[in-house]
């Protein structure tokens, strides 16, 4: 029998950034990280965040981390400049490498959870990018963080968009957090503090000139499929659910923004408008 060489799974690297795919930028961070490196797996989860928008990056990259293996290496290249108030570091956290500005971004991502290694990058005169694409490459060879950077213990927490709950315990106070390509509106207010707070309650869930009384799980147990198809409500119907990454949305079945029919446009919402959860105690 023939020996076999142990294949060794090297790590994925992901990008996330506000570069756009009009310029050539995400073309140049490739380039250079293949420079760096063998034939590297480099998955692209967004390049077009919004200029600067770390909670719509935090957001986006929050729903598919987990998905990929441990180890993977994330690239946040949203506002990632060193100045004398903001350094750029390289975190671990929930088994996988961020490397990142500390703007409060990693907060955003898991604000239940804290980096169990973190360091802030030699400063250096080369540009940033390159800077990044050079930690990228030394965790993706295995090197250890401290051979790049200086140890820290604290990184800048953002508190500002963490949902609030009334002091006795009857209402949540929440925000839209993001509006996805279909005008479907995602809120800060998570299944887990919903349940938390709501201990089986009946609930209103006030959106500006809206209220629902009901969330569903996904979108199509919303729909009456016992009813026959001519007496459903379908296409146009509004809804509240929880989605997939377990957040309060707020929907249209069905709708499209391009077609004047996303939640967005009909309820009239937008990034930072209240979102505000009702509970109903038991007479």
């Amino acid at each position: 029998m023939l020996n076999q060489d142990k294949v060794i799974k090297m790590p994925l690297i992901t990008l996330t950034t506000d570069f756009g795919l009009q310029d050539a930028y995400v073309s140049a961070l490739k380039a250079q990280l293949y420079n760096q490196l063998d034939r590297p797996e480099i998955v692209d989860v967004s390049h077009l965040i919004d200029p600067f928008h770390i909670i719509q990056a935090a957001y986006i990259l929050g729903t598919v981390y987990c998905s990929f293996p441990q180890g993977s290496i994330h690239f946040v290249g949203i506002d990632f400049n060193q100045t004398p108030e903001q350094a750029l570091i390289v975190a671990e956290l929930n088994g996988h490498f961020f490397v990142c500005a500390d703007n409060g971004f990693l907060s955003l991502l898991e604000p239940e959870l804290k980096p169990t290694n973190a360091v802030v990058l030699n400063n250096s005169s080369n540009l940033n990018q390159v800077r990044a694409v050079e930690a990228i490459a030394h965790i993706h060879r295995g090197g250890a963080l401290s051979v790049i950077g200086t140890p820290i213990d604290t990184l800048k927490q953002l508190t500002q968009h963490v949902p609030f709950v009334h002091p006795q315990g009857n209402e949540i106070q929440g925000h839209v957090l993001y509006i996805d390509r279909f005008g479907n509106i995602v809120t800060n207010i998570t299944k887990k503090l919903f349940q938390k707070v709501g201990r089986k309650r009946s609930f209103i869930i006030h959106a500006r000139n809206h209220d629902f009384k009901e969330v569903f799980n996904d979108y199509h147990e919303a729909i009456r499929y016992d009813k026959p198809k001519a007496e459903r409500e379908e296409a146009g119907k509004k809804l509240a659910l929880f989605n997939q990454q377990g957040h309060l949305e707020l929907a249209v079945f069905k709708g499209s923004p391009n077609y004047g029919g996303g939640a967005s446009t009909l309820f009239g919402l937008s990034y930072l408008d209240p979102i505000r959860v009702a509970f109903i105690n038991d007479v």
